[in-house]
């Protein structure tokens, strides 16, 4: 279930929603085009799913018996303040790398909002978001011994404007930039 899960949000981030099809079980080379798009989706998402931290969570409570397992991933993925918690949109502006290993990187970056307010933040991801794109922030302020008042991120979700949704985006190059 959790692979044909990757494999539909997989498809539509790439392809978009209206690409999504349903392949008839009455033809009769259903099975080849099945067993063919979903190979090459696993051979394009293989660099994904083994730094999943749900890998890591499985891997680290294997002894557990499963009701204690749904236990402990409520406990793990809590969020710890949900009070503090805040959203913002903005658009990122720089991102400097902390670190990068094991299939992540963590990185602080600045975003200014809608309202021309920047915020500082800092998040751990499988790879860098885009600069001067918009997202959607989800996170708790906290106090970093070096960069100070920052928010740490839990989500970071793409915001798509509705000029990108109807396909007039001109931009179509890869603007991550990195700031040191």
């Amino acid at each position: 279930m959790i692979e044909s899960f990757k494999y539909l949000a997989h498809h539509i981030r790439t392809c978009g929603e209206n690409s999504i099809r349903v392949i008839s079980e009455d033809v009769d080379d259903y099975v080849d085009q099945l067993h063919g798009e979903y190979n090459t989706f696993l051979e394009q998402t293989k660099h994904i799913f083994p730094h999943s931290k749900d890998w890591e969570f499985l891997d680290r409570w294997k002894t557990l018996k499963v009701e204690e397992m749904k236990l402990k991933w409520v406990e793990e993925n809590r969020i710890m303040h949900p009070d503090d918690r805040m959203k913002i949109c903005g658009v990122l502006d720089a991102v400097d790398i902390l670190k990068e290993g094991a299939g992540r990187v963590s990185f602080s970056a600045s975003v200014t909002d809608d309202d021309g307010k920047v915020w500082k933040i800092v998040a751990n991801m499988r790879e860098l978001p885009i600069l001067k794109h918009t997202y959607i922030i989800i996170g708790v302020i906290q106090e970093h011994s070096i960069l100070g008042e920052v928010i740490e991120v839990y989500k970071m979700i793409p915001r798509v404007s509705v000029q990108e949704e109807r396909g007039n985006n001109h931009d179509s190059g890869d603007n991550r930039a990195i700031t040191n």
